[in-house]
């Protein structure tokens, strides 16, 4: 039977207020037994740490840790390998399309803006938009430890970065509700309906991406993403009711939330700022500096790209990029090697260098690069 009877507006608004309790009780044994500033150190190593520091959590999380280590028993070992092998094929692409059209997407959540705005100034005295960058680039390096083939095991970086994200999230909605965040307007901070949300734009946004770009990816393979996902879902604390069970349902979720929330804010469009600045210093190409505002807005539609305050119209640059590009990924899946020419060049640039240039974006706040596993090197050639 569907779930898409389960998600009346009513429904899924009520989870505007429903967080993780897990993780929350996690944050809140720290705050019970060692304070405040004990929570907020922790917070402070997380978001300071490429990799989960585990030998300086404070021992009050183990069991929090302990009980989320593992896929739940449900997980299909075979679909989920099937999933890792799609995203060696489809990797670079996937990068590109989580920065140009899910991104964008999380951006219209009004609710959802305001909390990545006021979280990512929670902990830095910059106010500049390298702030934001530095989540940009935080969400490239998500998506690769939980898509990395053999990293969704017990103590893979693909489970610790998730137990890593759940004790963040569970920090930011402590900190937030204690600096006087308005609960029965906003929803909680990370809330469900925001969290699933993120999941089906990792997920299905992408599937929809590469269709876009005339990829045909073969139904099982989508299947096998979405199951993937839906674990993945799981591992992060996102209850049962919101986790689709097939790539239908998904689009179909997809959609409800949306229409019922995405709106124009000052947040949504000072992120979007953000990400078309980050792109354009990644591309370093003065021809190529309207790409990020012409590709978000084929990706994501002019209603939405609207909200985000992008209302580039099209010249000759925004006619042909889209089209140039489906070109030339489609040039890329027929020929084995490193293609030459024109299309390939650009696919070369917009789907490999950025994507692999966002994530190797060197964080000062960390004081290293982030991480791209060697095998993803290998089969992404990127180097």
């Amino acid at each position: 039977m569907s779930k898409t009877a389960l998600w009346t507006p009513g429904l899924l608004t009520g989870h505007l207020h429903i967080a993780d309790p897990p993780a929350d009780e996690a944050v809140a044994s720290i705050i019970e037994k060692e304070g405040p500033q004990e929570a907020f150190r922790l917070f402070n190593l997380l978001i300071r740490n490429i990799e989960m520091p585990v030998s300086q959590l404070p021992p009050v999380i183990r069991p929090f840790l302990a009980g989320a280590d593992a896929l739940p028993p449900w997980a299909h070992a075979p679909s989920i390998a099937e999933a890792h092998r799609f995203f060696l094929d489809h990797g670079p692409k996937a990068l590109l399309l989580l920065y140009f059209k899910s991104l964008p997407l999380l951006y219209t959540i009004g609710k959802g803006a305001k909390v990545l705005v006021r979280t990512s100034r929670l902990a830095n005295e910059d106010q500049s938009l390298d702030i934001f960058a530095r989540r940009i680039a935080e969400t490239g390096q998500f998506l690769i430890d939980v898509m990395t083939p053999g990293e969704l095991k017990t103590g893979g970086r693909g489970i610790t970065s998730i137990q890593k994200v759940r004790l963040i999230h569970a920090s930011i909605r402590h900190f937030l509700q204690t600096e006087g965040w308005d609960q029965s307007t906003l929803g909680l901070p990370v809330n469900q309906l925001h969290m699933a949300l993120t999941l089906l734009t990792f997920s299905i946004a992408t599937l929809d991406g590469l269709a876009q770009f005339g990829i045909d990816v073969p139904e099982d393979w989508q299947e096998a993403y979405m199951h993937a996902w839906r674990a993945i879902g799981h591992m992060l604390g996102i209850v049962d009711d919101l986790l689709p069970d097939t790539t239908a349902e998904g689009r179909y979720l997809m959609q409800q939330i949306l229409s019922l929330h995405a709106e124009p804010t000052e947040e949504g469009q000072l992120l979007t700022r953000s990400l078309i600045g980050f792109s354009q210093n990644t591309l370093k190409a003065e021809k190529m500096a309207a790409a990020p505002e012409i590709l978000i807005q084929f990706l994501i539609g002019e209603q939405y790209a609207d909200m985000l305050g992008i209302r580039h119209r099209p010249g000759c640059l925004g006619r042909m990029l889209p089209h140039s590009i489906r070109l030339a990924f489609h040039l890329g899946e027929r020929l084995e090697d490193k293609a030459q020419g024109a299309l390939a060049k650009l696919m070369e640039l917009l789907s490999q260098q950025t994507a692999y240039a966002m994530v190797g974006y060197f964080d000062n706040y960390k004081g290293r690069r982030f991480h791209i596993p060697e095998v993803l090197e290998k089969a992404w050639l990127v180097q």
